[in-house]
């Protein structure tokens, strides 16, 4: 056979192939045999090794060593397992749902490089962590910084059994604060004070502005956040201030671990209000101390009021009936505290009377109304009080109770006190009846807000200031706090209202520790400028408190 065979210059030339040698061909031959012998002994010495050396089967013995070792991880992991549900059963009390808002592709709000989904993630492994503290079992609806549908969500909430759900998240836009939300159309009792002392846990923490507990969200207040909608227990979502809000990123930053032990004590605590041992009995004693109650304590209703049990004055007709008038005077110490006020306190402080809240150097103001008549102004300021989260106390008189009734239950059912400005309001005084009228005047008033209104009042404030030695008395033995007041001015002529820009300015040079702010309720002015007032007051570092607690207070 011939074959063309091409030099590197490009010329062919004819070659021949040569023909295969029989040498060769037998060379290649033992070759292939070797190879194949190699095999067979590989195979063979594999049989011998597998049934001789120390009779052992090492492929059987190594298969069975890999299956022991398996089953011994997977027994392992249940024993962990068993061993971990086992001290959950017996340690956690009970289950929260904790939802970080937010993650991944979602980064939620977004200001200057700062994600909300960031911050939320930060708070709710904090808040985890707090919760497991306490010995609260924690399911998170995310652990990683991942996109989490709405419906997922809610699914994992429902089937982890938990008793309440938070969700985390942070505002934007034009404002600042911290709010918080429940369903506004399937709240009940849990709910609401859940709500309330998670949001004012949060808020007592610190905060540019409260701006309140609100029901729905900010596009459906009867309904609300899908979150909320759709979990089946006690469900809370926190915003927990405004990402282009400067204040409130610092507040955010530095309370961080705060925000989170505030919130889990919150929790605990409402747990401990509703599913706690003695809650039953709790729920009794409240429910009947409108009849015999020995101590005087907060726990009681804010929509039926209190029964104090101060101890009674003996000898009241032996006391001076010399009638005083109180006004707090314009000189102060250095706490911007009246002077008259801290001398008053001291004198008459045994009588359960306050001229002003001594709390020592804590920032606590007091609103207070008084209401004799109805101008049309008392909603707006009870709407911007229940907006702002802050609780007053409204003195009204009988006749104010009975033209005005729908304003008082309103008053009541929005967690506000109700106070006693008299039956009659007597221009003069009530140092100027006998020591048996004065005592109808607190009474007759009393009586009927209990009857019609199911309300015990519990704080007195004297008609035009005016009292005495007895008549403080007399409102003690009444079962009354007596309730003065370190700030006032002239708001209550309707015909002649202040400028609203110079009173705002007169109400916040005023602010001291423990004032008792005395406003009128049918002042416009006041409903104009209280929003602002309550925003620059904790803009100043001042908080809101309820006189309920300072009533609680026994004097020895």
């Amino acid at each position: 056979m011939k074959y063309y065979h091409v030099d590197k210059n490009g010329k062919k030339t004819i070659v021949t192939k040569k023909k295969k040698s029989t040498a060769y061909k037998i060379r290649a031959l033992i070759k292939w045999a070797c190879c194949f012998a190699v095999l067979l002994c590989v195979l063979w010495g594999i049989g011998v090794v597998e049934k001789k050396i120390d009779g052992i089967n090492l492929l059987s013995d190594l298969s069975e060593k890999l299956e022991d070792a398996i089953s011994d991880t997977e027994t392992a992991s249940t024993e962990e397992t068993t061993e971990q549900e086992t001290e959950e059963e017996s340690g956690v009390l009970f289950t929260v749902c904790v939802d970080p808002g937010h993650g991944g592709i979602d980064r939620g709000n977004q200001d200057n490089g700062r994600e909300e989904a960031v911050d939320n993630m930060n708070l709710a492994l904090k808040l985890k962590e707090d919760l497991e503290a306490l010995n609260i079992g924690v399911v998170m609806t995310h652990t990683e910084d991942v996109k989490t549908f709405l419906e997922e969500r809610v699914t994992t909430a429902n089937n982890s059994d938990a008793t309440y759900f938070i969700s985390l998240h942070r505002n934007s836009g034009p404002g600042n604060g911290i709010e918080t939300w429940i369903n506004g159309s399937t709240e009940n009792d849990e709910t609401t004070t859940l709500g309330t002392l998670v949001h004012n846990a949060v808020v007592g923490v610190g905060c540019t502005r409260d701006r309140g507990l609100k029901t729905g969200s900010e596009s459906d207040s009867d309904g609300g956040y899908y979150v909320l909608r759709n979990t089946n227990m006690p469900a809370v979502l926190i915003e927990l201030g405004f990402m282009n809000y400067e204040e409130d990123n610092t507040l955010y930053d530095q309370n961080l671990d705060n925000y989170a032990s505030a919130i889990a004590n919150a929790i605990l605590e409402c747990y401990n209000t509703y599913h706690g041992e003695g809650a039953e009995s709790n729920t009794e004693e409240t429910n009947t101390e409108t009849e015999s109650s020995s101590e005087t304590e907060t726990s009681q209703s804010s929509y039926t009021g209190m029964i104090l049990n101060y101890a009674a004055i003996d000898d009241v007709s032996s006391l001076s009936s010399t009638a005083l008038n109180w006004a707090q005077g314009s000189n102060s110490d250095s706490n911007n505290i009246p002077t008259a006020c801290t001398e008053y306190n001291s004198k008459y402080g045994s009588y359960n009377a306050d001229f002003y809240v001594d709390n020592g150097q804590d920032k606590t103001l007091y609103l207070t109304f008084d209401a004799t008549y109805e101008y049309g102004c008392t909603e707006d300021i009870i709407s911007t009080l229940n907006e702002k989260g802050v609780q007053a106390v409204f003195f009204v008189t009988k006749s104010y109770a009975e033209d005005n009734a729908e304003i008082v239950k309103n008053i009541i059912n929005s967690g506000h006190v109700l106070g006693n400005y008299s039956t009659s309001y007597p221009s003069n005084g009530l140092p100027s009846e006998t020591l048996s009228e004065q005592k109808n005047e607190i009474m007759e008033n009393h009586d009927y807000i209990s009857e019609n209104f199911g309300y015990n009042m519990f704080l007195f404030r004297f008609p035009e200031g005016k009292f005495s030695e007895q008549s403080l008395a007399t409102v003690n033995n009444c079962g009354y706090r007596s309730v003065f007041w370190s700030f006032s001015y002239l708001d209550y002529n309707v015909n002649n209202q202040p400028d609203s820009s110079e009173s705002l300015d007169k109400l916040i040079s005023k602010l001291h520790p423990g004032a008792i702010y005395l406003l009128h309720a049918q002042s416009k002015t006041n409903a104009e400028i209280l929003g602002d007032f309550i925003d620059q007051a904790k803009a100043n570092g001042y908080k809101f408190g309820n006189y309920a607690d300072v009533a609680a207070r026994t004097i020895q």
